[in-house]
C-alpha cells in the first residue's frame, strides 16, 4: 500500500487485484463503473474494496463503495392494474432484501433502447415484463453478464432463459371445473387476439375441464381481441339465440365485464341464465353486479419471486432455466352458482 495523508496506508488498485486474484485491468473496470464484468465478478471485488478501505482517487466520499443493488424492471406500459401489482410486488420483496428498483420502459425509438440502458447501469439483474427478448437482445445482455428473469412473457421462448409467472392451464381448468359444477348444459370460451402464450395455456385448461367433468356438453371456442366491447358484441346474438343456460369462461376480466354488458342488453340474468368466469381478479371485478367469479393472478407473488432470482444471482447461485410457476386461485363470487350452492 502507498503512503497516505498523515502517514496512513492508501489502498491501491493493484491492492485490490492482489487480494481478489483479479487483474489490475478488471478491477479499474469495475472500480470505475465501466467495463463488461459478470455481476458475481463486480460484487466481489467492490466487497473486497470496502473491506480493505480503498477510496477512489484517494478521496473520501462519505459512504464505502458497495456491491450494486438496484434491479431493472422493464415494461411496454405502465398505465394498467397488471403494472401496478408488479411494481408493488417488486418493491416490497426488493426492500426487505436491500435492493432499489429502477422502471425501464422499451420504447419504438432505437436510440433510447432498453438493453443499451441497462447495460450502462450496472445493474444487479432485469426483470422484463411481458416483452419477449429477440435473440440478439438476450445475447447482448448474456455477454454484459446480467441476469434477467422473464415475467409473464407472451409468448415462449427457445433460449434457456428464467421465467415466472402463474399456472395458466392449471388455472383455465379450475376455470372449468367450477363453472361443470353449475347448471350450464352449454359452455363458451372467450379467448382474446393476438394469441398469447397465456392465452392459449388458460383455454386448453378450461376444455380440458369440461370435456372430462361434462362429456358430450357443447363447447364453444370465441377469439376475439381482448377487450370489453369485443365480448359483448361476440357474445350478444350467442345468447339471444338460446334458451340454454350458459357458462361462459374469458380470459380475462375485461371480456368477462363485457358479458355481463351482453347479457343486460339480450335480457338475461347473472347467474340466472348465464354464469361467468374471469381471470385475474382487477379490483372492478368485485364492484360489478353480482360479482365476478374469477381466477386471482398472484401478480405481486410473481413479482417477488422474480426479485428474488436476481438477489440470489448477485450472491452467485446458477440461475434457474425453467419456468417458475405461482398458483392461482379461484375466487367464488356471484358471478356463477354451483348446483349445491
Amino acid at each position: 500500500m502507498a503512503p497516505g495523508p498523515e502517514g496512513t496506508a492508501r489502498t491501491r488498485i493493484v491492492d485490490v487485484a492482489q487480494a481478489s486474484g483479479y487483474s489490475p485491468s478488471v478491477v479499474s473496470r469495475v472500480l470505475s463503473g465501466k467495463g463488461d464484468v459478470t455481476a458475481q465478478t463486480r460484487s466481489q471485488i467492490l466487497a473486497i474494496a470496502h473491506e480493505l478501505g480503498y477510496e477512489r482517487h484517494g478521496e473520501f466520499r462519505g459512504r464505502p463503495s458497495i456491491p450494486p443493488k438496484l434491479i431493472d424492471l422493464t415494461f411496454l406500459y405502465f398505465d394498467n392494474p397488471w403494472t401496478a401489482q408488479v411494481i408493488a410486488g417488486a418493491l416490497k420483496a426488493a426492500s426487505a432484501l436491500g435492493f432499489d428498483v429502477l422502471l425501464t420502459t422499451e420504447q419504438d425509438d432505437a436510440n433510447a433502447d432498453w438493453v443499451r440502458r441497462t447495460q450502462s447501469r450496472g445493474v444487479a439483474g432485469a426483470i422484463i415484463c411481458q416483452i419477449r427478448p429477440t435473440s440478439e437482445e438476450l445475447r447482448l445482455l448474456a455477454r454484459s453478464r446480467i441476469p434477467i428473469v422473464l415475467l409473464d412473457p407472451r409468448s415462449e421462448t427457445s433460449e434457456a432463459v428464467p421465467s415466472v409467472g402463474t399456472d395458466d392451464r392449471q388455472g383455465g381448468y379450475d376455470a372449468g371445473q367450477h363453472l361443470a359444477a353449475t347448471p350450464a348444459t352449454r359452455f363458451i370460451g372467450l379467448v382474446g387476439t393476438p394469441q398469447y402464450r397465456f392465452g392459449r395455456a388458460r383455454m386448453d385448461g378450461f376444455v380440458d375441464a369440461i370435456s372430462t367433468l361434462r362429456p358430450g356438453a357443447k363447447v364453444e371456442i370465441v377469439q376475439i381481441p381482448w377487450s370489453h366491447w369485443h365480448a359483448t358484441q361476440a357474445v350478444l346474438p350467442i345468447i339471444k339465440a338460446t334458451d340454454d343456460v350458459i357458462g361462459i369462461f374469458a380470459c380475462n376480466d375485461a371480456m368477462a365485464t363485457g358479458v355481463y354488458s351482453a347479457a343486460a342488453q339480450a335480457g338475461k340474468a347473472i347467474p340466472t341464465d348465464i354464469h361467468v368466469v374471469g381471470f385475474d381478479d382487477e379490483p372492478t371485478s368485485r364492484l360489478l353486479s353480482p360479482p365476478l367469479t374469477t381466477l386471482k393472478y398472484p401478480l405481486r407473488e410473481a413479482a417477488a419471486a422474480a426479485v428474488q432470482l436476481i438477489a440470489d444471482a448477485a450472491q452467485g447461485v446458477a440461475m434457474p432455466t425453467e419456468r417458475i410457476e405461482v398458483p392461482s386461485q379461484l375466487i367464488a363470487r356471484g358471478s356463477t352458482r354451483t348446483v349445491s350452492g
